[in-house]
Order: C-alpha cells, then sequence, then structure tokens
C-alpha cells in the first residue's frame, strides 16, 4: 500500500504542485483584500465621506412630483416645435417617413449604419414570401476617436470603402453599370428633405468633422462609393431611431415608438399629420409622419443638474446642448460616475492619501464597467475591486470592501437616475399619442445600454409605474430589437423600392421589379421628392 501511494504519475505531480501554487496565490490575494477591508480609516475623512454620500443619495433620486415635471415640460415643447411656430430644444424632426414597411418588399438591398460608437455594413435579401428574410449578412467595425475630427469626405472614404471590401467579400460585388439599393441609417440630427435625401443640422457624440454641417449625407455617401467604384442609390436617409421604429413595426404593428439606449439616446414616433405644422412641404391630412424627437437636447430647467454634469457639459464638444442625453446616455455614465468618485477620494478619502492618475484621467471609467460594478454581485465585490484596479490604476492597499462598496453604491445612484429620468420620455411620447391610458403599445429599442444594464432597465419601469401607473405603465411593451437600427435602413430601402415600382393591374410586382430584385440597370437620379402610395403599401396609422 506504502509503495502504491508513492508511486503517481509525474503529470499528476506537476498539476499539484502547480494547483498548490496557484492556491497559495489566490489564498494571499484573499488574504491581503481581507486584511486590508478591515483598515481602519481617519474617523474625519470618514465622516466626511459619509457626509458627500448623503449629499449624492439625495440629489440624484428624481422624485415622482418630479419626473410628473419633467415629462409634463417634455410635452410642452413637442407641441411648441411641431407648431412651426415656436422653437424649443427639442427638434422635433419630420424624417419625411409616412410609409413604414408592411412585410411586401423582396429583392436584394444593403445598408450602411453610422452611430457613435461602431459601423456596420448590411446585406439582406426579402423574400417573395410576405414578412420574410431569405439572407443576412452583416460585419460591424469600431469607429477609432481618430475618425471622429477628419474632413467629412475622409470619414464617408472609410465607411464607402468598407461596403465595397464587404460587398466584394460576401460575393455581392455589383455587375458593371449596375446600381445597388443601399439604406443609410445616420444617427445624427438631419433636416429632412425627403426620405432619402436631408441636411446634416449638427454633429454629436464627439464628433466635429468639418465639411458636414449643412451638406446631405446621401450626396457625401454616393459621391464616396463612386470614388471607391461603386454607383449606387441611396433610397433611405433615416436617423437609428426612425430605423429601429421600422424594424420593429415589421414584427408587430401595435410598435408606436421607436428608441435607441446606447452611446447617445434619442426617440422617434408615429405622429399624425394634422400636429405637424414644421415638416419642409405641407402633409396631406389624415395621414401619419414619423417623429424624430431629437429628445437627448431637451433641457428644463427642472431638470437636476449636479456639479459633475455641469461639468462634462463644459469640457465637452458642445456644451450648452444635449443635456438630457449627457444625464441619461452610455457616452456619459461612466464618467458621471467617475467624477463623482474623484471627489469622494479628494475630500473624502475615499481611497486614502493617494489619488491615482487614473482617476483623474477623462473617461477612464465606461459605462460598460460602470454596468458590471452596478451588477456585482461577487463575494466582497472582487470584480469590483479588479475593475478599480484596470480603470484608476489603483493599488491593491488602496481598495477596501467599504470603498468598493461606495462606488457601487455611486455607480448605482448614476444609472438608477438614468433610468428614471429615460422614463419622462417614454411617458411623454405615451402621452403626446394619448395612450397612456392602458392602449397596449409597443416601444422597439436597440442599443448596448437598454441590451445589457438590467437596472436602467429596472429604474425605468419604476419611473413609469410612477408617472402613469402601473396599469398603464404595464400597457407599454418594451422589445428589443437586435440590429434594429442596421435592418430598418434596409427594409425602409426596400419600402421606397416597393413604392416607387410599377405594378401590374393585380398590385403584384411587374417583370422589371422581380427581374432586377432591387438593383436596377444603367444611370439613375436618386429619388429628392419622397415616394407615392403603394396599391399593397401599409400605413403608419395608429401603429408604430
Amino acid at each position: 500500500m506504502g509503495e502504491k501511494t508513492l508511486l503517481q504519475p509525474r503529470g499528476t505531480a506537476v498539476i499539484c504542485l502547480l494547483a498548490g501554487t496557484a492556491a497559495v496565490a489566490l489564498a494571499a490575494t484573499y488574504y491581503n483584500r481581507n486584511r486590508l477591508s478591515k483598515r481602519p480609516h481617519n474617523d474625519q475623512q470618514s465622516a466626511k465621506l459619509q457626509q458627500l454620500l448623503a449629499e449624492y443619495r439625495a440629489a440624484l433620486h428624481i422624485p415622482a412630483d418630479l419626473l410628473c415635471t419633467i415629462r409634463d415640460d417634455m410635452v410642452k415643447q413637442m407641441n411648441a416645435t411641431l407648431s412651426g411656430k415656436e422653437h424649443s430644444p427639442l427638434l422635433m424632426l419630420p424624417s419625411m417617413v409616412d410609409e413604414l414597411p408592411n412585410g411586401f418588399e423582396s429583392g436584394d438591398f444593403f445598408a450602411l449604419d453610422m452611430g457613435g460608437t461602431n459601423f456596420r455594413t448590411v446585406y439582406v435579401k426579402l423574400s417573395d414570401k410576405h414578412g420574410e428574410m431569405d439572407d443576412l449578412k452583416m460585419d460591424e467595425f469600431p469607429i477609432e476617436d481618430s475618425m471622429h475630427h477628419v474632413p467629412a469626405d475622409e470619414l464617408f472614404d472609410f465607411m464607402a470603402g468598407k461596403l465595397v471590401a464587404f460587398a466584394d467579400q460576401i460575393g455581392k460585388k455589383p455587375k458593371p453599370g449596375s446600381m445597388p439599393v443601399v439604406g443609410f441609417c445616420f444617427s445624427f440630427p438631419l433636416r429632412q428633405l425627403s426620405v432619402n435625401h436631408g441636411t446634416l443640422i449638427k454633429w454629436n457624440k464627439g464628433f466635429t468633422n468639418e465639411n458636414a454641417v449643412d451638406e446631405d449625407p446621401t450626396e457625401l455617401l454616393e459621391a464616396a462609393l463612386a470614388r471607391q467604384g461603386m454607383q449606387a442609390r441611396v433610397m433611405s436617409l433615416v436617423n437609428d431611431t426612425v430605423a429601429t421604429l421600422a424594424a420593429c413595426r415589421y414584427q408587430d404593428q401595435d410598435t408606436m415608438l421607436g428608441v435607441i439606449l446606447g452611446t447617445g439616446s434619442n426617440g422617434a414616433y408615429v405622429e399624425c399629420s394634422e400636429r405637424v405644422h414644421n415638416a419642409s412641404k405641407k402633409l396631406p391630412p389624415g395621414t401619419n409622419m414619423i417623429i424624430n424627437c431629437e429628445w437627448g437636447n431637451f433641457t428644463t430647467a427642472a431638470l437636476p443638474m449636479i456639479d459633475e454634469d455641469k461639468g462634462i457639459d463644459a469640457d465637452s464638444v458642445n456644451p450648452e446642448n444635449q443635456h438630457f442625453e449627457k444625464m441619461t446616455a452610455g457616452l456619459y455614465m461612466g464618467e458621471i460616475a467617475r467624477r463623482i468618485i474623484l471627489r469622494l477620494a479628494e475630500e473624502g478619502g475615499l481611497f486614502g492619501r493617494r489619488i491615482p492618475s487614473g482617476l483623474q484621467a477623462q473617461g477612464s471609467l465606461t459605462t460598460p464597467q460602470m454596468s458590471k460594478i452596478d451588477h456585482d454581485m461577487s463575494t466582497d465585490l472582487l470584480k469590483t475591486a479588479d475593475i478599480l484596479q484596470e480603470a484608476f490604476g489603483l493599488a491593491v492597499d488602496q481598495i477596501t470592501l467599504e470603498s468598493t462598496q461606495v462606488v457601487q453604491e455611486i455607480c448605482h445612484l448614476v444609472g438608477w437616475r438614468a433610468g428614471r429620468l429615460k422614463s419622462t420620455a417614454i411617458s411623454g411620447v405615451m402621452r403626446q399619442l394619448d395612450r397612456d391610458n392602458g392602449t397596449r403599445t409597443v416601444v422597439g429599442v436597440d442599443g448596448g445600454v437598454f441590451e445589457h444594464y438590467g437596472h436602467y432597465r429596472e429604474a425605468m419601469k419604476e419611473g413609469l409605474n410612477e408617472v402613469m401607473g402601473k396599469k398603464a405603465a404595464d400597457s407599454v411593451e418594451f422589445r428589443h430589437v437586435n440590429d434594429g437600427s442596421s435592418l430598418g435602413a434596409a427594409y425602409l430601402a426596400a419600402a421606397a423600392v416597393r413604392i416607387d415600382s410599377p405594378r401590374d393591374s393585380e398590385g403584384s410586382q411587374n417583370d422589371w421589379e422581380k427581374e432586377n430584385r432591387g438593383l436596377q440597370e444603367g444611370p439613375s437620379t436618386p429619388n429628392k421628392t419622397g415616394g407615392g402610395k403603394s396599391k399593397n403599401g401599409g400605413s403608419p396609422n395608429g401603429t408604430d
């Protein structure tokens, strides 16, 4: 028996040795953190820290009556701008989209989706069968910070080059003389002239590219594609909220609102034409128009901005703009939390006497990191400690259990405030549509904050319950539309082709449309007047 116990394979011994070494290292780490978690604070610093925490708990909480005030101010501004007689921070831009996809679209379509963080190229083949898709291919690329500030031609050349390479990669390179149809999701404020033409009003999301404001993104993209050797027709120019609305409407006809909750934040909804007096052309009565709210620019004296909000605004590329977005969107929430944590460290001794340079660096805490901290359920908040080391360069001896608990609370407060604030925009649109009365309404949502930040969604729902009442709030159904902005741009381009294409006497596609399936041969002048109604075309009346 003794000999048998000594006869172990050499590999087993090595594994045991490595396992033992790892266990010792892990035990040492736990020991250090547990020991550090008991490090006593200076009583004066601890008292100051608790005082600051109490201040932030109060400042970041938004009571129900204030939520109602903010919602009411938003509705007033919506109608002021729609009247065409007044101006307000809410731009309320008519998208000139009065026909949404209805499932009868078919053909081959490309789409480009330019957001704040990433850029996507899309190919979709819509089936002859109602509402079915035969093929979908997609690629995604990060938009490097340097691209935020290059001249517009360079930015659009970057996008055009990616689309041409993508088409070649998937075996869909257009034949000589063909005119592929492209949908363009351009997630920035547009003054819409038609469903596929408009001018950029201003940049946001940190972009400052010259020679783009007051220019037509469709023309910039078509010119860039031509420089890359691809002649194309851009048949839809929409922002991400309109595209998300269209994608969700394709799935559910009760959709009335499309929302983006990601790097930025915005909403688009279905408005009756009688209320829309700020469009570039008079709208026929009894129809609907998709309105791009641009609610990120909403502001009111009732918004409870704290010093950190004001500091972010002052340091941004667009001060005195986008207040609502800067309090609720993914580009900013992590930075709000970082600035609060920095103050707690400087004035309350949160991490001892040393202030790491990483904590002082703007943008060092991202919203995804903040969300992970907010959701951290690990023992002794060890995941939070790891993030603090990664983000700020904190030494192990600076991190205590108390400090990680404080950081988690701050992250939670910032995210919870943002979600509750967002409920004012959702409920404002419901009131504008007279659908805050229990009528089933689907809200299509896309964006990483909505998809990955669970506490944000919970806070938004809590705010709706308080502002609308639980019964009415329960009738608002949020649906995550994965890749909604990308697919919606393609669907809207397909709808534009359907509307503009000739039909036979039975309302079906004629031979030209069947044969080309979305690819027109020969040169074509892009449609600048918008399309008419299709016999089979759906209408956004009563839905989104």
